[in-house]
């Protein structure tokens, strides 16, 4: 059967998704994160129906829509951002208009990656738009502000983005973090009665966006009373055998607990900006970073933390000129030891370290080769990536995945050529799982709590694997997979994926996971708080 040829139209396309759902659905569990997401989507798509947008894909907590009118298309954006606030959470949205493809019943093309491509450049409530869009809607009632110029890969010349402000109302503030955190605590109570989800504030104010600006001391295990931040599970009677008790907790901010060159590193806090760095053997805590909140990413490796922010020119005639950076700092003296001018625009882009190559990948699908050692710009290469968030490198290439558009795209920077997977299964995202020769990919599904593994040569997907939990992180030891899922931990024997479910003490909620190369003990963390 063949499929009908493509026609072309004219559409406003509008993007958006939840700042943060990741951590969210993390804290929440998953019968809260469900409530919260059934919601979520009860409430965009009577937005939609009301401003006669036509709803085209749903991933997870990501909506793709189309209008026949660019001012309906930013009013619905205006009352989604809104209304969603009532909620707890806070969304980003993108806007374009433009031709689209319609293939069998399904809308593609360039326009329709401009608009994704510009929903990742916004913050949270926060509507971005186009020039064209803008133009189109002279003379009404949106008013805008100019948010920048940007490259937008696949797509000739520079494009520049304007930011909303109002369209008859004005677009409110992002939520503060502890009006969010007592907004969603009050929708999951009022599904589960007297039962309350431990929200973490600032949880939905989007993803690892740390920075360090200095080194405490931290002392000791602590008393054995109080809350346990680690447990140490056996993996010979698959128990938790330990627990580590001190202040240090981990946060429900996704992965939070690597294994790093002899070191275990922990993100926690109540407020998600420690980095707590571990004696991997035992647990105890040698001392803690504090990480606010004016950087986009951080990544651990090659003897140092790395730290990527957008910033500006604080004095002179350039003051107020935005730009990114990328700090190195070193893990024994906590001591900022290089910055490195980024040659784009990092927003929501990631940093990885693997065979000693530090990666950036920038909000603009620049993707930069840093070494280490001299912190210098070793390569730059142009990817077509619409999404920037997660960037892993495995088997020699570099993965990006483009969660929303359910796909995977693989960069061979040897070839400088790339090839994009596509899959069914929504929602999920691309984790690695680290071993002993080389990493393996995986697909996690939270909402339906299955882990898939992902063929690195072809790209096929192999069959989902049932879980008990709600997976976050999963690490590969013993044979097996170790799957961090909530209220317990999931193990995966391996190539017969028979599951053994071992369950973590009351109280615990587990979102980050390490193996301790040595002594083969899995470490699990408590993002109870």
């Amino acid at each position: 059967m063949t499929s009908s040829p493509p026609r072309r139209r004219l559409a406003t396309v509008l993007f958006l998704d939840i700042v943060g759902s990741t951590a969210l659905a993390s804290e929440l569990g998953d019968a809260g994160w469900r409530l919260v997401l059934g919601r979520f989507r009860a409430v965009v798509r009577d937005e939609l129906k009301r401003s006669r947008g036509r709803e085209q894909d749903t991933a997870g907590d990501g909506f793709f829509a189309t209008f026949a009118e660019p001012a309906r298309a930013l009013s619905a954006a205006v009352s989604i951002v809104a209304t969603v606030q009532d909620l707890g959470v806070d969304v980003r949205v993108g806007v374009h208009t433009g031709e689209c493809e319609e293939i069998d019943g399904k809308l593609t093309g360039v326009a329709v990656h401009i608009g994704a491509r510009v929903m990742a450049l916004a913050g949270p409530a926060e509507v971005l738009a186009t020039r064209t869009t803008r133009d189109l809607v002279v003379g009404s009632d949106a008013v805008f502000e100019e948010a920048g110029t940007h490259e937008l890969k696949g797509v000739e010349g520079p494009w520049l983005v304007y930011r909303l402000l109002s369209v008859s109302e004005r677009l409110p503030e992002p939520l503060k973090p502890e009006v969010a955190a007592e907004r969603l605590a009050e929708l999951v109570r009022g599904r589960h009665g007297r039962r309350r989800w431990p929200l973490i504030a600032g949880a939905t104010a989007g993803a690892a966006a740390v920075a360090i600006v200095g080194i405490a001391a931290f002392g000791g295990i602590g008393r054995a009373g109080a809350t346990a931040s680690l447990l140490r599970i056996d993996p010979n009677s698959n128990r938790v055998v330990a627990t580590v008790h001190d202040a240090q907790i981990g946060c429900g901010c996704g992965a939070n607990l690597w294994a790093v060159d002899g070191t275990l590193w922990e993100r926690g806090g109540r407020d998600s900006r420690t980095l707590a760095e571990r004696t991997l053997s035992s647990g105890t805590l040698r001392r803690t970073f504090r990480l606010p909140t004016d950087a986009n990413a951080f990544t651990i490796g090659a003897g140092a933390v790395w730290i990527a922010r957008d910033t500006f020119v604080r004095s002179g005639l350039s003051a107020g000129t935005p730009f990114s950076e990328l700090e190195r700092v070193d893990e024994l003296s906590g001591r900022v030891t290089a910055r490195i001018r980024l040659p784009g625009f990092f927003g929501h882009g990631a940093l990885a370290v693997s065979d000693g190559v530090l990666w950036v990948l920038e909000a603009d699908a620049n993707l930069l080769r840093i070494d280490p050692g001299t912190a210098r710009i070793t390569g730059r290469f142009t990817t077509s990536a619409i999404e920037t968030g997660i960037l892993i490198p495995a088997d020699g290439y570099l993965w990006i995945c483009e969660c929303i558009a359910h796909k995977v795209l693989r960069f061979d920077p040897r070839t400088k050529t790339a090839k994009t997977f596509h899959f069914a299964q929504q929602p999920w995202h691309l984790v690695s799982v680290p071993a002993r020769k080389r990493p393996t990919l995986w697909l996690l599904d939270g909402a339906d709590a299955t882990l898939t593994r992902l063929n690195p040569a072809s790209g096929r997907a192999g069959p989902p694997l049932g879980l008990a939990g709600m997976p976050t992180e999963a690490v590969l030891a013993h044979g097996s997979i170790w799957v961090a899922a909530g209220k317990v931990v999931d193990r995966v024997l391996l190539p017969k994926g028979i599951r053994k479910t071992i369950p973590l003490p009351k109280g615990t909620h587990a979102t980050g996971i390490a193996v301790d190369p040595v002594s083969g003990a899995i470490w699990v963390d408590n993002s109870r708080t």
